[in-house]
């Protein structure tokens, strides 16, 4: 700097001597290259005044207008330097912002990617309900995605055809009437092959021929495939016109949901085949019921008013499925009394109330062999429990009492009253509910005997 700061003197002398523009315009360069090594424009301001002050010592004096041009192009270049300087350092802050910005779009796209697998994941995991675990995966693909497009299709064993189960941007006729056999289309090759695929118009796809709907198209597929069953349908989805192209991280995407996916579907399925074989036992149990006269319709009707108040409660699924079976199966344990005491026209005796009253234990111990998917037995066991503590078996209190046992004893005690009986005629609706609202809060919850009439009311 030592260098630099002399070199500026002898040129600044110099000007001054021979009053040579070509001199002015080296102190400007040397100012600038002062600058470049950090120094600031005042110390250099500064230092051109001591430069002035060390001429004018030596007694020659210069004129006013000389030195005043001297300032003029200093400045300049000072503010050539700092102007050029600060666009430069705009350029470099803009290119890194820019670079920021890609790496933040990056980094939110990939976090979205991430959420939507964790989601996918975490719900498929809890969910036995097919159609549920379907729209999950299918609507967080479409999202994620953002295809103009797409379906998910299940092949049928029987048909031996793939069949649309949930789409997106399709005509309903489409989804109603496709059927895609294995090896046709992409979907058919998906579904043959096991292995994803990407397609960009008919580039690079030789085995789709005549499809001219693929010619504008861009498309990705991906297999469901289990390691137990194998492929069971494929997922696939479209960009049409101005679109953004699919990518290899797109793909890898979908094909980690599609397995997620199919490995839920498949659990959803068994599922289903297993509740249906549970759903026939159930059926059988009930049928045994079904010879007394007074009792036909009876449970089926409790089943159905159960229901309705767990819809209303917004219970899931399968905590209503469960309410339901529940309903079906309460009364089972009564196939131990003799009809001549559930038929009689008068009031039972002590010993006759005491054997009525074990059916609640005798319709669980029935039930307690079989290892239902649903959470009914407590529920059975406890549908004649009273919220004020004096029901049967156990005297339980409140909401001490299975919240599915306290639905089923609303809608236990409405269909008796509202159905004939071997020692009196049914009551009228009206009276029923009247009936319902005296002993809410006491025999029966007061909040689900609410739900209830209001249920009624709104048929």
């Amino acid at each position: 700097m030592t260098e630099l700061t002399l070199s500026y003197s002898k040129a600044f002398e110099d000007y001054m001597e021979t009053g040579q523009e070509e001199c002015l315009y080296q102190v400007a360069e040397l100012s600038k290259e002062l600058m470049k090594q950090g120094i600031g424009p005042d110390t250099i301001v500064e230092m051109h005044l001591e430069a002035v002050k060390k001429i004018n010592k030596g007694k020659k004096v210069y004129p006013k207008k000389t030195i005043d041009k001297s300032f003029t192009f200093l400045i300049q270049g000072i503010m050539a330097y700092v102007m050029a300087h600060q666009e430069h350092m705009d350029t470099r802050t803009e290119g890194y912002l820019a670079e920021i910005r890609e790496l933040n779009r990056k980094l939110s796209k990939r976090l979205t990617e991430m959420t939507a697998l964790h989601e996918t994941i975490k719900a498929t995991g809890s969910s036995l309900d097919l159609d549920e675990v379907l729209s999950l995966v299918f609507d967080n693909a479409v999202k994620i995605l953002k295809a103009d497009e797409g379906s998910l299709m299940l092949f049928d064993p029987e048909e031996g055809v793939l069949t649309i189960k949930k789409a997106y941007g399709l005509d309903e006729k489409i989804v109603r009437e496709i059927r895609i056999k294995p090896g046709e289309g992409v979907a058919g090759l998906v579904f043959q092959s096991g292995e994803p695929m990407f397609i960009h118009g008919m580039e690079g796809s030789p085995q789709i021929t005549g499809r001219h709907k693929y010619e504008a198209t861009n498309s990705i597929c991906a297999p469901l495939k289990t390691r137990t069953t194998g492929v069971i349908g494929i997922v696939n989805f479209n960009r049409k016109g101005d679109f953004e192209l699919f990518t290899e991280d797109n793909l890898k995407l979908l094909s980690t949901m599609a397995h997620e996916a199919a490995t839920a579907i498949e659990s959803a399925s068994l599922y289903q085949n297993l509740r249906k074989s549970y759903l026939s036992i159930v059926r059988a149990l009930s049928s045994a019921l079904e010879q007394d006269p007074y009792i036909i319709g009876h449970s089926r009707d409790v089943a159905k008013y159960a229901v309705a108040i767990a819809k209303k409660l917004d219970m899931s699924s399968h905590e209503i499925e469960g309410i339901e079976v529940a309903g079906i199966l309460h009364d089972i344990g009564k196939v131990g009394i003799h009809e001549n005491i559930l038929n009689k026209p008068w009031k039972l005796d002590d010993e006759e109330w005491k054997e009525v009253k074990r059916h609640a234990e005798s319709s669980f111990n029935i039930l307690n062999g079989i290892d239902f998917p649903w959470n009914i037995k407590h529920i059975i066991y406890s549908h004649h429990e009273r919220y004020d503590g004096m029901g049967y078996p156990a005297g339980l209190k409140g909401n001490e009492i299975p919240l599915g046992a306290r639905i089923l004893a609303v809608a236990d005690t409405y269909e008796a009253m509202t159905s004939d009986r071997a020692h009196r005629k049914a009551l009228s609706k009206e009276a029923a509910i009247r009936e319902l609202k005296r002993v809410a809060g006491t025999q029966l919850d007061s909040e689900i005997v609410k739900v209830f009439i209001e249920t009624l009311m709104s048929d």
